[in-house]
C-alpha cells in the first residue's frame, strides 16, 4: 500500500484507453489532495496512540491488544469477498446504479460478517496462543466485524461518486475518536488491554454515521440493471479481486495474527511498532491508488498510470528515507527503550513499502481495467511465498523474520503486476520505475495549483 499531478495532465488516449470520459484536471488534483489528507490521519494517529499503548501496557500488553485486534483486521478483508471494490467499480462505470449496487453489497456483507464472527469465535483459543485473557479480548473485538464490513461498502460508494471529502472525513473522525478515547484512560491510569481493544475495534464503526446522508441521497433503484450491478455480477468481479485483497491482507496482517503462536507477544509488540512506522509512507501510495482506481476505471490512460506510479514511488522513497534516519532518535524516545529492537525491523518494512509501490499502482490499473484476477494472481503467489518464509523465519528470528517475509512478498507481487500490465496492455514495466523530467513538472504544477487553492 502522492501529490500525483500525473493524473492531472491531458494525455492523448493510448493503448488500453477508454475514450469519451476524461476527468477534469482540477477535479483529479483536488481529489488527490483530499485523499492524501484523509489517508494521513490513521497512520499519524497510530503513531501518536502507539506510544500511549506502549507506555501504558508494556511490550506484552501491547502485544496482547495486537493479538486481539489482528483477527478483526484480517477478517474485515477476508469476509468482504471483494464486494466493496466491486461496488466502487460498478458505480464508477455507471453512477445511476449506485442504489442497486450498494443495497446488494450491504446484504452480501451482513451475511458474510455473521459467518465470519462465528469463525473467529471458534478459533479464538488457538489464535490466543492458549492465553485466556487474549482469548476474551479476541471475542470482544470480533463483535465489530459486521459494522466494519458495512463501512467498507459505504466508503466504496462515496469513492465511486467522487465524494472524497466524506471519505477523508470518515478517516479523520474515526482516527481522532480513537485517540480521544485512549488519552483520558491513559492519563488516569485506567488504560487496560480491554479498553484499548474496544477503542481500536469499535471506533472505525463510527464511520457509518458519516456516510448516512450520502447513502440517503442516492438515486432511486434502477429497473434495468446490467449484470455488473446485480448480485451475481458483484460477486463475479468481487471474487476475482477478493483473492488479491485476501492475499494482500495476508501479506500485511497475517504475520501479526500468527506472531503470537510462532514467536510470542513480546516479538509481536516489537513488530506492531515497526509496522506503525512503516505505514506512514503508505499515506502517499494509498491516496494515489484509491483515486487512480476510480479515475482509470472511468478513463484508462497508460501514460498517466505509469507517471502516477513513478511519482508515488519517489515521494514514498523520500518519506521512508526521512523516517528511517530520524526514527533512530524519536522511536526509543516515544515508545521507550524497550522498543529499541524494533528499529531494524522498521527499516526493513520501510524498504518493503517503497519497493512495492510501483506494482501497487500497476495492480490498481489492472483492477480498474477489468482484470482484477491478474492482480489477485500476483498477490496470491506473493502470499504463498510470504507464509512459507514466515513459518520458517518467525520462530528463530521473531519480528525481523516476519519483516523479511513481508519484503519478499512485496517484491514478488509488485513485479508480477507490472509483468501482467505488459502482457495485457503492452505497457513497458520500466515506465513504472525511475523519475522523468516530466514528473518534476507534474509535481510543480500540482504544487502551484494547491497553493492557488489555499490562497482563495
Amino acid at each position: 500500500m502522492a501529490a500525483q499531478r500525473a493524473t492531472d495532465r491531458t494525455v492523448e488516449p493510448s493503448a488500453g484507453s477508454t475514450p469519451g470520459r476524461t476527468a477534469a484536471p482540477n477535479s483529479v488534483s483536488r481529489n488527490m489532495t483530499i485523499a492524501l489528507v484523509g489517508n494521513a490521519f490513521p497512520p499519524l494517529v497510530a503513531l501518536f496512540s502507539g506510544p500511549i499503548l506502549a507506555q501504558a501496557l508494556g511490550v506484552d500488553g501491547r502485544g496482547a491488544v495486537a493479538a486481539a485486534t489482528a483477527p478483526l483486521a484480517l477478517v474485515v478483508t477476508v469476509a468482504t469477498f471483494g464486494v466493496p471494490e466491486a461496488v466502487t467499480w460498478a458505480i464508477a462505470r455507471n453512477p445511476t446504479l449506485a442504489r442497486n449496487a450498494s443495497n446488494r453489497g450491504v446484504l452480501i456483507l451482513i451475511i458474510a460478517g455473521l459467518l465470519a464472527m462465528g469463525a473467529v469465535a471458534l478459533s479464538a483459543a488457538w489464535l490466543s496462543g492458549g492465553d485466556p485473557t487474549v482469548q476474551q479480548l479476541i471475542l470482544v473485538a470480533c463483535l465489530a466485524i459486521v459494522p466494519n464490513l458495512l463501512v467498507g461498502v459505504f466508503r466504496g460508494v462515496a469513492s465511486a461518486t467522487q465524494s472524497w471529502r466524506l471519505v477523508a472525513l470518515e478517516r479523520i473522525v474515526t482516527s481522532s475518536l480513537r485517540l480521544a478515547v485512549l488519552i483520558p484512560f491513559w492519563l488516569t491510569g485506567n488504560l487496560t488491554p480491554l479498553v484499548a481493544t474496544i477503542a481500536v475495534a469499535a471506533m472505525p464503526v463510527t464511520g457509518l454515521f458519516v456516510y448516512i446522508g450520502r447513502m440517503r441521497s442516492l438515486d432511486p433503484r434502477a429497473f434495468d440493471v446490467p449484470r455488473e450491478a446485480r448480485t451475481a455480477g458483484l460477486l463475479s468481479y468481487g471474487l476475482r479481486i477478493w483473492v488479491g485483497s485476501l492475499s494482500g491482507i495476508l501479506l500485511s496482517r497475517l504475520d501479526q495474527v500468527l506472531m503470537t503462536p510462532f514467536a510470542g507477544t513480546y516479538q509481536l509488540g516489537l513488530y506492531v511498532v515497526a509496522v506503525s512506522v512503516s505505514e506512514l509512507p503508505l499515506i502517499i501510495n494509498q491516496a494515489v491508488r484509491d483515486v487512480t482506481f476510480v479515475t482509470d476505471a472511468a478513463d484508462s490512460v497508460d501514460a498517466r498510470l505509469a507517471s502516477s506510479a513513478r511519482i508515488s514511488t519517489m515521494l514514498c522513497g523520500l518519506a521512508a528515507a526521512f523516517l528511517g534516519i530520524s526514527m533512530l532518535w524519536w522511536l526509543p524516545f516515544l515508545f521507550g527503550e524497550d522498543f529499541r529492537p524494533a528499529l531494524p525491523v522498521a527499516g526493513v518494512l520501510l524498504a518493503a513499502v517503497v519497493l512495492g509501490t510501483p506494482g501497487s499502482i500497476g495492480g490498481s490499473g489492472l483492477s480498474a481495467r477489468g482484470r482484477p484476477g491478474l492482480r489477485s494472481v500476483s498477490l496470491l503467489i506473493a502470499c504463498l511465498v510470504n507464509i512459507t518464509m514466515l513459518i520458517v523465519l518467525a520462530p528463530p528470528f521473531g519480528a525481523m523474520g516476519a519483516a523479511l517475509a513481508t519484503l519478499a512478498g512485496n517484491l514478488i507481487s509488485s513485479n508480477l503486476n507490472l509483468w501482467f500490465m505488459y502482457r495485457k496492455f503492452n505497457i513497458n514495466p520500466l515506465q513504472f520505475y525511475g523519475v522523468r523530467r516530466t514528473d518534476f513538472v507534474t509535481l510543480l504544477e500540482y504544487a502551484k495549483r494547491f497553493t492557488r487553492r489555499r490562497k482563495r
